[in-house]
């Protein structure tokens, strides 16, 4: 059962949906023998305008629910590892619906419930190599200024120290450790 509210609200998005402008809407309320407003209207007369409305081709839509979670254990690592990623700075947006979004993008799968084992599998997979893709690049690059002689043992138990030190490795300071590795870099290319 609706209150008035609900019954004035409905009656205003018809009207909306149905592209009544306010002489066809009055015309329409006299036609169907009720007061020119909603507001001077009982329940049983909304009702009366409201179904009218739904004759006219008026349809009541009702707000799209949101799936249950998956609560299986790869769907847990799968949000444990998203939240993860987000503390650290990689994942602007937390929430379920972003992380839905996300495995959609990679897998083609609309919910986490509907993936299969071995895709849940390959996906949490992606998110560990996401935050780890840095550290690689660090590591690449700290390899290449020692080959090239750019970096010396003091430096990189300099770098190694800072880095060791950090409790958590986000996003920015993997930016920071590859910004610092760089400057080694134009300094030596400098010299």
């Amino acid at each position: 059962m609706k209150n008035r509210t609900q019954y004035i609200q409905l009656i205003h998005i018809a009207k909306s949906q149905l592209g009544l402008d306010d002489d066809v809407y009055r015309s329409m309320l006299t036609g169907l023998e009720l007061p020119n407003s909603t507001t001077k209207m009982s329940v049983p007369e909304l009702q009366k305008v409201l179904d009218h409305l739904k004759r006219s081709g008026f349809k009541v839509r009702s707000k799209p629910k949101d799936r249950s979670q998956d609560d299986s254990e790869q769907a847990k690592m799968l949000r444990a590892l998203w939240l993860e990623l987000s503390g650290l700075g990689y994942v602007r947006d937390p929430s379920e619906k972003a992380l839905a979004a996300w495995v959609k993008r990679e897998t083609g799968v609309a919910a986490l419930q509907w993936l299969n084992v071995e895709t849940t599998q390959k996906t949490i997979e992606k998110l560990k190599q996401w935050r780890w893709r840095d550290e690689q690049k660090i590591k690449k690059m700290a390899s290449q200024l020692c080959r090239q002689g750019h970096l010396a043992t003091s430096d990189i138990h300099v770098l190694s120290k800072e880095w060791f030190q950090t409790t958590n490795i986000t996003k920015q300071v993997s930016a920071q450790m590859l910004q610092k590795l760089k400057q080694f870099k134009e300094v030596t290319h400098g010299k």
